[in-house]
């Protein structure tokens, strides 16, 4: 399969190893997204009042085909962000409730946990997970040893921001189920990295973004609700509550929320078209996979450092991270892109270091050399 650089609106000049940070629009997909905004200017009554429940319905209806659900079991939010917020607010927690969470989860969502269970006198309790994982098992197991009575809520992610680890979200969400717990997956890395099928997953509430590894325009992700929650769940804005094609809360307290621009909505559909075209889960995550892999070894020497993968089935197929030594790192991001043109994150807000490498379509051999040859000089 060639590369794909061409199709994407990057700088060419620099080594583009971040796309799971924020992703990368390709040009079909983003001159449909502006042709959108244009459609919406020229006659902005028909896209916002006479055809919006139809349209919105449509992308909708895409997404769910895409993903595997009902479509009346999704709503749009702009990101997984606000939600993870939005699903965290419609949880009745109480005092004396416990949230159970992994010790990775990503920063903003367990600040947001940390604020709702201070404010409602819940527990939050971060299930301590070293790496590497062993098997699904551990995992299990590490949850079910803090089990009890007061749990009502298991969290977690389907990839793990920082650490990248493909967690079993099937096992989880059974384990929630054998003890009355809500499951709700932080899915903002999953949805076109991985072939997402929420009916089996049969979580309570699965959130995913759209703009990342699905390669959409900023501004768009998901909530999926299972049929048991889909009336017990509303946004943090009240609006009108009855402009949508669906009859649940989940729908119309949701998907009218003032006057917006739903482009990014729209475009869901291009995006993928886009990955269907270009065969994503057949041809380019697989040489997605392999480049990563192949400079694997190469990264580890580096560093010095044991892989954080001992099982394959936790590593997802276009990211992984790598810890780096004890030490002062503050600046190693600023030096690999203002000194080599390198973009990619590292963390240094937990017990370890790490630094994350995201391999799409448009990355190529290039890339992961000048990598390896700026860590050769900055660690």
């Amino acid at each position: 399969m060639e590369n794909l650089k061409d199709q994407f609106l990057l700088d060419p000049s620099i080594a583009y190893l971040n796309h799971g940070s924020y992703g990368a629009c390709p040009r079909p997909v983003f001159d449909a997204y502006q042709a959108y905004q244009r459609e919406l200017e020229r006659e902005p009554a028909s896209m916002l009042y006479r055809n919006f429940s139809s349209r919105i319905q449509k992308a909708r209806e895409r997404l769910s085909h895409f993903i595997n659900c009902k479509s009346d079991q999704l709503a749009f939010v702009r990101n997984a962000t606000y939600g993870m917020n939005m699903v965290a607010q419609s949880i009745n927690l109480k005092q004396g409730d416990t949230v159970l969470a992994t010790n990775y989860e990503y920063g903003a969502v367990e600040r947001m946990w940390e604020i709702f269970c201070n404010e409602r006198g819940a527990r939050f309790v971060k299930v301590h997970m070293p790496l590497p994982h062993q098997d699904s098992k551990e995992i299990i197991q590490f949850f079910h040893d803090q089990i009890d009575s007061s749990v009502k809520v298991i969290t977690f992610p389907h990839i793990s921001a920082a650490t990248a680890q493909l967690l079993p979200v099937r096992d989880l969400v059974n384990l929630a189920k054998s003890n009355n717990a809500i499951s709700i997956i932080d899915g903002a890395h999953a949805p076109g990295q991985v072939k997402l099928n929420l009916e089996d997953i049969d979580a309570d509430y699965y959130v995913g973004n759209c703009h990342k590894w699905m390669l959409s325009p900023k501004g768009v992700g998901f909530v999926y609700v299972s049929r048991k929650h889909e009336n017990n769940i509303r946004p943090p804005a009240i609006s009108w509550g009855n402009i949508s094609s669906g009859n649940s809360s989940l729908l119309m307290e949701n998907d009218w929320q003032g006057t917006t621009d739903i482009s990014s909505i729209l475009a869901v559909e291009d995006s993928i078209d886009f990955l269907n075209k270009n065969e994503w889960f057949h041809q380019v995550i697989p040489r997605c996979t392999e480049l990563i892999s192949n400079f694997n070894t190469a990264i580890l020497e580096i560093t010095g450092m044991k892989s954080l993968y001992k099982n394959n089935n936790f590593e997802p197929p276009q990211m992984r991270s790598f810890l780096l030594q004890e030490g002062d790192h503050s600046e190693l991001h600023s030096r690999l892109f203002h000194e080599s043109k390198v973009e990619l994150p590292v963390f240094l807000d937990f017990d370890d270091a790490y630094f994350r490498v995201s391999i799409q379509a448009y990355n190529n051999h290039s890339d992961m050399e000048r990598l390896v040859e700026s860590l050769k000089k900055f660690l």
